[in-house]
């Protein structure tokens, strides 16, 4: 009997080897032991969710727009499978909204464009596994700090009488009597979610999604009820070193 259980807990401390192994083969083989770098581009699908009052019917109703990032990222091994990746991204935000009337043979037409640049810097943590010798799997999360660099709204205008207008006013910042402004705060700061692939140890393709949790709407603008927030999709490319 005692033959029979020293067989089977050597059985069990094989089985456990093996499968300690096969896990760190899987999460460690992509460990290198040094700092590497990366080069990304993407595809922006950006909104700005929120309300101007806690009023059921009084919440923003804009649209995505389309915009672009790019930047660099380090990767920082810090054990097996386990990353810290902080990046240096410019990228665009921003929505619109449009809205229309007609009536009787008239109509109108009015949009505004939100067009806020950013500089980002996310730090995510970075889960890794190896699923074969050229391919690599990336779970990201972590968060994100963005500095306002500028940006312009533009106000639109025309109607079935010929009549066409349309202003362009910063983004960020609070109006003036000489200048009109959005009321936007510069600093955000969220988190960020995402996965990727890399293939062949250098091309990588990947998606995020940026939730920012900052309110950007200026009281002395908006009002302390008000409550913007941006959220943003993207799409990214990119090339490790």
């Amino acid at each position: 009997m005692k033959k029979c259980f020293m067989m089977a807990a050597l059985l069990i401390g094989c089985m456990a080897t093996a499968s300690a192994q096969e896990i760190r083969d899987m999460f460690g083989s992509d460990q290198k032991g040094g700092i590497s770098y990366g080069v990304r581009a993407g595809l922006n699908v950006s909104k700005i969710a929120g309300q101007y009052s806690p009023d059921s019917g009084d919440k923003l109703d804009f649209n995505s727009r389309v915009g672009f990032q790019v930047g660099a990222v380090v990767d920082i091994p810090i054990t097996n499978g386990f990353y810290v990746q902080p990046g240096l991204l410019f990228t665009t935000r921003g929505a619109k909204e449009k809205s229309s009337y007609s009536e009787a043979g008239y109509s109108e037409e009015a949009s505004t464009k939100y067009r806020p640049m950013y500089l980002q810097i996310p730090v995510l943590a970075s889960f890794r596994a190896d699923v074969s010798e050229s391919v690599n799997v990336q779970v990201h999360v972590g968060p994100h700090f963005a500095f306002g660099l500028g940006g312009k709204c533009k106000d639109s205008y025309s109607d079935s009488d010929g009549l066409s207008e349309s202003q362009k006013y910063p983004f960020f910042g609070e109006s003036t009597e000489n200048e009109a402004r959005f009321g936007a705060k510069r600093f955000d700061f969220g988190l960020s979610f995402g996965a990727g692939v890399t293939l062949r140890e250098h091309y990588y393709v990947g998606i995020v999604y940026d939730l920012g949790l900052v309110n950007m709407a200026i009281d002395k603008e908006w009002g302390k009820e008000a409550k913007f927030h941006n959220r943003n999709f993207s799409i990214q490319l990119g090339y490790n070193f």
